[in-house]
Protein backbone atom coordinates (compact mmCIF):
# COMPACT_ATOMS: atom_id res chain seq x y z
CA UNK A 1 0.00 0.00 0.00
CA UNK A 2 3.33 2.63 1.14
CA UNK A 3 4.62 1.88 -2.28
CA UNK A 4 1.46 2.63 -4.58
CA UNK A 5 0.75 5.92 -2.95
CA UNK A 6 4.64 7.12 -2.84
CA UNK A 7 4.28 6.05 -6.68
CA UNK A 8 0.81 8.46 -7.14
CA UNK A 9 2.83 10.71 -5.23
CA UNK A 10 5.77 10.97 -6.97
CA UNK A 11 5.14 13.48 -10.20
CA UNK A 12 3.96 15.54 -7.08
CA UNK A 13 7.08 15.47 -5.40
CA UNK A 14 9.32 16.05 -8.62
CA UNK A 15 7.01 18.85 -9.66
CA UNK A 16 7.67 20.54 -6.26
CA UNK A 17 11.51 20.04 -6.60
CA UNK A 18 11.48 21.40 -9.72
CA UNK A 19 9.13 24.46 -8.94
CA UNK A 20 11.80 24.96 -6.01
CA UNK A 21 14.57 25.19 -8.45
CA UNK A 22 12.53 27.19 -11.31
CA UNK A 23 12.68 29.61 -8.27
CA UNK A 24 15.98 29.47 -7.41
CA UNK A 25 16.84 30.32 -10.85
CA UNK A 26 14.50 33.10 -11.25
CA UNK A 27 15.56 34.56 -8.11
CA UNK A 28 19.58 34.24 -9.63
CA UNK A 29 18.40 35.94 -12.24
CA UNK A 30 16.84 38.70 -10.84
CA UNK A 31 19.66 39.53 -8.64
CA UNK A 32 21.80 39.49 -11.54
CA UNK A 33 19.46 41.94 -13.70
CA UNK A 34 20.93 45.27 -13.25
CA UNK A 35 24.14 43.92 -14.96
CA UNK A 36 23.11 41.32 -17.05
CA UNK A 37 20.61 40.38 -18.97
CA UNK A 38 19.15 36.76 -19.33
CA UNK A 39 19.39 35.17 -23.15
CA UNK A 40 18.30 31.69 -23.88
CA UNK A 41 19.29 31.28 -27.78
CA UNK A 42 22.09 30.89 -29.68
CA UNK A 43 24.16 30.54 -26.61
CA UNK A 44 27.55 28.80 -27.45
CA UNK A 45 30.20 28.78 -24.51
CA UNK A 46 31.87 25.59 -23.50
CA UNK A 47 31.14 21.96 -24.23
CA UNK A 48 30.36 20.36 -21.26
CA UNK A 49 31.26 16.58 -22.53
CA UNK A 50 29.42 13.27 -21.85
CA UNK A 51 26.83 15.67 -19.36
CA UNK A 52 25.09 17.57 -22.60
CA UNK A 53 23.93 13.40 -23.34
CA UNK A 54 21.75 12.58 -20.23
CA UNK A 55 18.15 12.84 -20.11
CA UNK A 56 17.51 14.68 -16.38
CA UNK A 57 13.64 15.44 -15.30
CA UNK A 58 14.63 19.53 -16.01
CA UNK A 59 17.50 20.93 -17.51
CA UNK A 60 17.79 25.06 -18.72
CA UNK A 61 20.40 26.59 -20.23
CA UNK A 62 20.98 30.83 -20.81
CA UNK A 63 23.66 33.03 -20.85
CA UNK A 64 24.26 36.08 -18.82
CA UNK A 65 25.48 39.23 -21.12
CA UNK A 66 27.11 42.15 -19.58
CA UNK A 67 24.63 45.37 -19.96
CA UNK A 68 28.13 47.50 -19.98
CA UNK A 69 31.08 47.24 -21.95
CA UNK A 70 34.46 46.36 -20.35
CA UNK A 71 38.25 45.79 -21.29
CA UNK A 72 38.95 41.80 -21.09
CA UNK A 73 42.37 40.51 -20.56
CA UNK A 74 43.33 40.74 -24.62
CA UNK A 75 42.24 44.82 -24.09
CA UNK A 76 39.42 44.62 -26.15
CA UNK A 77 35.74 46.40 -25.48
CA UNK A 78 33.31 43.53 -25.08
CA UNK A 79 30.27 42.61 -22.96
CA UNK A 80 30.59 39.62 -20.41
CA UNK A 81 29.57 36.29 -21.23
CA UNK A 82 28.48 34.07 -18.31
CA UNK A 83 27.13 30.65 -19.34
CA UNK A 84 25.31 28.52 -17.15
CA UNK A 85 23.48 25.11 -17.21
CA UNK A 86 20.99 23.50 -14.70
CA UNK A 87 20.39 19.76 -14.76
CA UNK A 88 17.84 18.21 -12.19
CA UNK A 89 17.95 14.25 -11.66
CA UNK A 90 14.58 12.26 -10.89
CA UNK A 91 17.00 10.61 -7.81
CA UNK A 92 20.54 10.43 -6.48
CA UNK A 93 21.28 7.53 -8.31
CA UNK A 94 20.79 9.42 -11.52
CA UNK A 95 22.88 11.85 -10.92
CA UNK A 96 25.67 9.28 -9.49
CA UNK A 97 25.39 7.84 -13.02
CA UNK A 98 25.81 11.02 -14.83
CA UNK A 99 28.50 12.00 -13.00
CA UNK A 100 30.25 8.79 -13.48
CA UNK A 101 29.53 9.29 -16.98
CA UNK A 102 30.81 13.04 -16.95
CA UNK A 103 34.11 12.41 -15.04
CA UNK A 104 35.53 10.42 -18.38
CA UNK A 105 34.09 12.95 -20.65
CA UNK A 106 34.20 16.28 -18.12
CA UNK A 107 34.23 20.15 -20.12
CA UNK A 108 35.52 20.38 -23.44
CA UNK A 109 36.67 16.12 -23.40
CA UNK A 110 39.01 16.46 -20.25
CA UNK A 111 39.21 13.67 -17.95
CA UNK A 112 39.31 14.00 -14.06
CA UNK A 113 39.20 11.41 -11.35
CA UNK A 114 36.82 12.31 -8.60
CA UNK A 115 38.62 13.29 -5.27
CA UNK A 116 41.94 14.48 -7.49
CA UNK A 117 42.96 17.99 -7.90
CA UNK A 118 45.04 18.44 -11.30
CA UNK A 119 47.19 21.50 -12.00
CA UNK A 120 46.08 21.62 -15.79
CA UNK A 121 42.37 20.50 -17.58
CA UNK A 122 43.59 21.43 -21.43
CA UNK A 123 41.22 23.76 -23.39
CA UNK A 124 39.05 23.89 -20.24
CA UNK A 125 37.66 27.59 -19.48
CA UNK A 126 37.26 28.92 -16.39
CA UNK A 127 34.37 27.03 -14.83
CA UNK A 128 32.27 26.80 -11.49
CA UNK A 129 30.30 23.09 -11.23
CA UNK A 130 28.22 22.72 -7.92
CA UNK A 131 26.23 19.78 -7.24
CA UNK A 132 24.11 19.53 -4.22
CA UNK A 133 21.24 16.44 -3.79
CA UNK A 134 20.12 15.85 -7.20
CA UNK A 135 21.11 19.09 -9.04
CA UNK A 136 24.55 19.98 -11.39
CA UNK A 137 24.83 23.52 -12.40
CA UNK A 138 27.65 24.37 -14.06
CA UNK A 139 28.88 28.27 -14.57
CA UNK A 140 31.80 28.60 -17.87
CA UNK A 141 32.68 32.03 -19.21
CA UNK A 142 35.80 32.95 -21.57
CA UNK A 143 39.09 32.32 -20.35
CA UNK A 144 40.02 36.41 -22.02
CA UNK A 145 37.42 37.25 -19.35
CA UNK A 146 38.52 35.82 -16.53
CA UNK A 147 39.25 37.94 -13.32
CA UNK A 148 40.06 36.85 -9.57
CA UNK A 149 37.92 38.72 -7.71
CA UNK A 150 34.81 38.20 -10.06
CA UNK A 151 35.55 34.62 -9.93
CA UNK A 152 35.15 34.92 -6.81
CA UNK A 153 31.59 36.66 -6.60
CA UNK A 154 30.31 33.51 -8.90
CA UNK A 155 30.97 31.07 -7.12
CA UNK A 156 29.59 33.02 -3.56
CA UNK A 157 26.49 33.52 -5.66
CA UNK A 158 26.00 30.05 -7.21
CA UNK A 159 26.71 28.56 -3.56
CA UNK A 160 24.15 31.13 -2.16
CA UNK A 161 21.00 29.78 -4.73
CA UNK A 162 22.33 26.31 -5.79
CA UNK A 163 24.26 25.21 -2.91
CA UNK A 164 24.09 23.99 0.41
CA UNK A 165 26.21 22.75 3.21
CA UNK A 166 26.80 19.42 1.74
CA UNK A 167 27.13 20.61 -1.98
CA UNK A 168 30.40 19.35 -3.85
CA UNK A 169 32.24 22.21 -5.31
CA UNK A 170 34.45 21.32 -8.32
CA UNK A 171 36.41 24.79 -9.91
CA UNK A 172 38.31 25.55 -12.95
CA UNK A 173 40.11 28.52 -11.28
CA UNK A 174 41.70 30.06 -14.42
CA UNK A 175 42.53 29.24 -18.06
CA UNK A 176 43.01 25.46 -18.31
CA UNK A 177 43.50 25.05 -15.06
CA UNK A 178 43.93 24.31 -11.79
CA UNK A 179 41.04 21.76 -11.05
CA UNK A 180 40.36 22.12 -7.64
CA UNK A 181 37.75 19.63 -5.82
CA UNK A 182 37.21 22.81 -2.97
CA UNK A 183 34.08 21.81 -1.35
CA UNK A 184 33.20 18.07 0.27
CA UNK A 185 35.48 16.52 -2.50
CA UNK A 186 34.17 12.46 -2.85
CA UNK A 187 36.53 10.36 -1.16
CA UNK A 188 39.05 8.89 -4.31
CA UNK A 189 38.82 5.28 -3.38
CA UNK A 190 34.67 5.93 -3.26
CA UNK A 191 33.25 3.96 -6.58
CA UNK A 192 30.33 5.50 -6.75
CA UNK A 193 31.66 8.02 -9.39
CA UNK A 194 34.26 5.54 -10.88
Amino acid sequence: MKRCLFLLLFPFALSAQNNDLVQRIDAFQGDLSETFKVKTLNLGGESLGALENETPEYRTDFKLEGLERKLDNLERNVKYDVFIHVFQFGGIDDLNWAMKRWLPDFLDGSAIRPGRDTRTVPHVDPSIVVIDGTTITVMTHPCAQFNVTDYRDWRTKLLTYFGSPTAVIIEVAGCEGPLMWSKNPPDPRDRTWK
